[in-house]
């Protein structure tokens, strides 16, 4: 066979495998599109101190393909917080995901409801935007397939936030390690900033 001939072939070959991952990409990101997800869990404040409480509350995420919206209401944490701050509608989020590797994995994991393994073992990239009592707020993430991290920024009527979030599988919760800081509102730059790690549990 005159090499030009084997060349040829081996093109052809590739070409269709190409065409063929190609074709596989499209048919998981449009079948990820078609599909209705729908988690509820239990959102959870650990204590400050030996003899101070928790606060909790359900959360739920809810969507289909790229779009979700989220929702979580601690329980009493309108009693203790600045009704600028939190009320008990609790806060809200839209959020897109930008670019997912939608795998055979992932449309399992979601068709049996497992959403928490789905979100884990899919390489993705994302933002959203959230809101409570009278602030709102921004923000973006992305997972590897290893890390899960994120940034975000709140605009309050007295007080500004803006950290970085890293979302860790702990078991059957998610932990979400946060270092932030907080500042009086648009004073960043004159204004008393206050360094935060908080860890988080859903």
């Amino acid at each position: 066979m005159e090499k030009k001939v084997k060349i040829g072939i081996i093109l052809i070959i590739a070409s269709g495998f190409l065409i063929y991952g190609a074709a596989t990409g499209s048919l998981m990101s449009y079948a990820f599109d078609q599909i209705n997800y729908n988690y509820t869990g239990f959102a959870s404040i650990p204590n400050n101190t030996q003899n101070g409480g928790s606060l909790g509350g359900p959360y739920n995420i809810n969507g289909k393909g790229q779009n979700f919206k989220f929702t979580v209401a601690l329980k009493g944490a309108e009693n203790f917080e600045d009704p600028l701050c939190y009320t008990k509608d609790g806060l809200t989020a839209d959020g897109k995901i930008d670019t997912v590797n939608v795998n055979l994995n992932t449309i399992m994991a979601l068709l049996n409801r497992d959403f928490k393994k789905a979100m884990f073992i899919t390489p993705l990239t994302g933002h959203f935007n959230m809101s409570c009592a009278a602030w709102t707020g921004y923000g973006n993430f992305s997972n590897n397939g290893t890390n899960f991290p994120g940034n975000f920024k709140i605009d309050g009527a007295v007080t500004d936030w803006e950290g970085t979030f890293k979302f860790v599988s702990q078991g059957n919760k998610i932990a979400i390690f946060t270092n932030y800081i907080w500042y009086p509102h648009g004073q960043k730059e004159n204004g008393t900033i206050h360094y935060v790690n908080k860890t988080y549990y859903m």
